[in-house]
C-alpha cells in the first residue's frame, strides 16, 4: 500500500507531501491545477523516461519519493537479486536534473530506472493515457484468467514439469551430439590410446631409465673407482683397515697406563668395524657393476619409444599419461551414454504424456472459466454505460508447450453494437479503456496481487446514473486494493474514503500546485461545487449530502467506508 508521496520542484508543483490511506482515494479540481501531474510524477516514480523539462522553472533538480507498506514476496526477491537491504517500509526515490540526467534510489540504495520499472509493475497498475495498464500486456491475459479459474498451483506445477522435460530434451541432445562425435572419431582415437598402450609407460619411468642408462654408459669408470677405494681401505698392505688396526693395538696398551683414554679407544674400534662394513659394501657394489650390453640396448630402445609417446601428445610422460586417461574416459562414454541415454529417454517418455494431460486439464479449465467470465464482464460494462460491448476470452492452442500449457490467452472486446471484437489493445477510447479496466478488475480483483490501482479520469464520455455506477464499482474494488482516481464527477467524487483537492496557489508572481486532503464538511463542499460549478447553494450542498450518504450506503454490504481524514 502507498503511505506516502512527496513531490518538489516537479512542473507546477513546488513542494507537498501527501499521505494516502487505504480504500478509494479521491483527487478532484479544476482543469490545470494539476491533478494529472501527481499521477505523472508518480509515473516518473514508477519507471517512466525523466526530462529536463519536468524541472520546475528556477529550480535545478526535481525529487519524487514515495512510501509504501508491502510485504510482496516478487518484490522481496527482486530487493535480493539486487542486494538491496529490506525494511518495514519500501521507499522508491527518484532525482531529475535540469540537464536531464536521472538518479533512482531503492532504500537510500542507488538502482537503475529498469529496477524501478520493475518494482512498479509489481506494486502499482496505473490507467492512463495507456500506459502501465497491466490489462494491456497481452501475455499476462493467461495469467488473470488462471487467477479467476483458480489454476494457478496446476499452472505453476506445469511449468515446472515443463522446464523438466526442456532440461532432459537438451540433456539428450547434447548427450547425443557428444556420442555422434565421439563415434566419428572412435577409430583415431583407438589407434591412439593403442600407440599408448602397447608402450605401457610409469609415471616417472623416462627419469629412472635415464638413471640407468647413464650407469651403464658408465660402469667402467664406475667399477675402477669402487676397485681403487677397495684397495686402499681394505686389500693394500698399507690400507687403511690395516693402520686402524695398529692405531687400536697401540690405543689399548696406552688405556692399561691410562684408563682415561678408553672413550677415544671406544670410538677408534667403532672406526675400525664401520671400515670393515665399508669395505664389505665396496667389494659388493663392485661385483653388481653392470656390464651388460643387452640391457643397456633394451633400456635405450624403450627410452626412445616413451620419448616418441611424449614428443606426439604433450612434451612430458606425465601428459602423455593424461592423455591415455581422456582416450579411455572417451571411448568408455560410448558404451556409458546408451546407457544414460535411454535412461534419460524413459523418463522423457513419463513426463511428456503427463505433461500434455496436465495442459489438457488447463486448457478446459480456462475454456470454462472463460465462458464464465465473458457475461460477467458484460454485465458489468452495461453498468458502467457501455451497453452493447461484447467481451471475448480467446484462446488458442499455442504450436508448442509454453510455460502455462498449450494455450494462448487474448482478451477481445467491443463497445459498440454490430462491431466485432477487437483484440483490447487495440481500443482507442481512453474513458472506455477505464471502465473496461474497472470492469475486469471488478472480477479479477480477489485474484490480482497488485496493491494499489490508479485511474486517471475514469470518468470521460459518462455522466449521471452510469457515473454513481462507476463510482460504486471503484468503491467495491477499493474494498480490496487500494484505488488512487482523478475524477470531474460530482457522483464519483461522492465515493471517496479520502477525499483530495489539487489547487493552484500564487505567490510572489509565481504560481504552484499541491494537493490537500478535506475534511468531511471540505468533502461535501468539494462534491456540491462539480455539481454547481463556483456558486455554490443550498441545493447544490444537499445533493452533495445526498450522493455522499448513497455512496456511503450503497457500500456497507462490501466495504465499510473510512472516514474522512481531517484536513491537512
Amino acid at each position: 500500500m502507498l503511505r506516502s508521496l512527496y513531490i518538489k520542484n516537479y512542473a507546477l508543483i513546488e513542494e507537498f507531501r501527501v499521505e494516502f490511506e487505504p480504500g478509494l482515494n479521491i483527487i478532484t479540481g479544476e482543469t490545470g491545477a494539476g491533478k494529472s501531474i501527481v499521477l505523472g510524477a508518480f509515473g516518473l516514480l514508477m519507471g517512466d523516461r525523466a526530462s529536463a523539462e519536468m524541472v520546475r522553472t528556477g529550480t535545478e533538480k526535481t525529487i519524487v519519493e514515495a512510501e509504501f507498506d508491502e510485504s510482496n514476496p516478487a518484490l522481496k526477491q527482486i530487493l535480493e537479486d539486487h542486494e538491496i537491504e529490506a525494511g518495514p517500509r519500501l521507499i522508491v526515490r527518484r532525482e531529475v536534473s535540469l540537464k536531464g540526467s536521472s538518479r533512482a534510489f531503492v532504500n537510500d540504495s542507488p538502482v537503475p530506472a529498469h529496477v524501478l520499472n520493475a518494482i512498479g509493475e509489481i506494486l502499482v497498475d496505473l490507467h492512463g493515457q495507456h500506459e502501465h495498464q497491466s490489462l494491456l500486456r497481452v501475455s499476462e491475459h493467461i495469467e488473470m484468467l488462471d487467477e479467476y479459474a483458480g489454476i494457478e498451483r496446476e499452472a505453476e506445477a506445469f511449468r515446472l514439469l515443463r522446464n523438466r522435460i526442456y532440461a532432459l530434451r537438451k540433456e539428450i541432445e547434447e548427450m547425443n551430439a557428444r556420442k555422434s562425435r565421439a563415434a566419428q572419431d572412435h577409430d583415431f582415437f583407438e589407434f591412439q590410446l593403442r600407440e599408448i598402450t602397447e608402450v605401457d609407460p610409469a609415471d616417472g619411468e623416462d627419469d629412472q631409465i635415464e638413471a640407468r642408462l647413464f650407469v651403464l654408459q658408465n660402469a667402467e669408470d664406475i667399477r675402477e673407482t669402487a676397485s681403487e677405494i677397495l684397495h686402499n681401505i681394505y686389500d693394500d698392505d698399507d690400507a687403511v683397515i690395516g693402520k686402524l688396526g695398529a692405531a687400536e693395538r697401540q690405543f689399548s696398551k696406552l688405556a692399561e697406563l691410562d684408563p682415561s683414554v678408553q672413550e677415544p679407544l671406544s670410538e677408534l674400534k667403532s672406526a675400525y668395524v664401520i671400515i670393515t662394513e665399508l669395505s664389505r659394501w665396496v667389494r659388493d657394489y663392485v661385483s653388481r657393476v653392470p656390464d651388460d650390453a643387452e640391457e643397456y640396448s633394451a633400456l635405450n630402445d624403450r627410452l626412445q619409444r616413451i620419448d616418441r609417446l611424449k614428443k606426439k601428445f604433450g612434451g612430458t610422460l606425465a601428459a602423455v599419461l593424461e592423455k591415455k586417461r581422456e582416450l579411455e574416459a572417451k571411448l568408455s562414454f560410448e558404451e556409458e551414454s546408451e546407457e544414460r541415454i535411454a535412461e534419460k529417454e524413459n523418463e522423457l517418455s513419463h513426463l511428456e504424456p503427463k505433461a500434455a494431460t496436465m495442459a489438457s486439464l488447463l486448457s478446459k479449465a480456462r475454456n470454462a472459466a472463460g465462458k464464465k467470465l465473458e457475461p460477467q464482464i458484460v454485465g458489468i460494462l452495461k453498468e458502467l454505460g457501455i451497453e452493447h460491448s461484447r467481451f471475448e476470452v480467446q484462446i488458442t492452442e499455442a504450436p508448442e508447450f509454453n510455460s502455462r500449457g498449450k494455450d494462448n490467452v487474448e482478451f477481445f472486446i467491443s463497445t459498440n453494437a454490430g462491431e466485432r471484437p477487437k483484440q483490447l489493445v487495440r481500443v482507442a477510447s481512453g474513458g472506455e479503456i477505464s471502465r473496461i479496466m474497472l470492469a475486469l478488475k471488478t472480477v479479477l480483483s480477489k485474484g490480482d496481487r497488485l496493491p494499489l490501482l490508479v485511474f486517471d479520469e475514469i470518468d470521460t464520455g459518462i455522466s449521471g446514473r452510469v457515473a454513481q455506477r462507476v463510482g460504486r464499482a471503484m468503491k467495491s474494488l477499493a474494498a480490496e486494493h487500494q484505488t488512487i482516481a482523478i475524477t470531474h464527477l460530482a457522483q464519483i467524487a461522492a465515493c471517496a474514503d479520502t477525499h483530495y483537492l489539487a489547487e493552484k496557489i500564487s505567490s510572489k508572481g509565481m504560481t504552484a500546485s499541491r494537493l490537500r486532503t478535506l475534511s468531511e464538511d471540505e468533502h461535501i463542499e468539494a462534491v456540491a461545487r462539480l455539481i454547481s460549478g463556483d456558486v455554490l447553494n443550498k441545493s447544490a450542498i444537499a445533493n452533495a449530502q445526498t450522493l455522499i450518504a448513497e455512496a456511503m450506503h450503497a457500500s456497507r454490504g462490501a466495504a465499510k467506508p473510512k472516514k474522512i481524514a481531517a484536513a491537512a
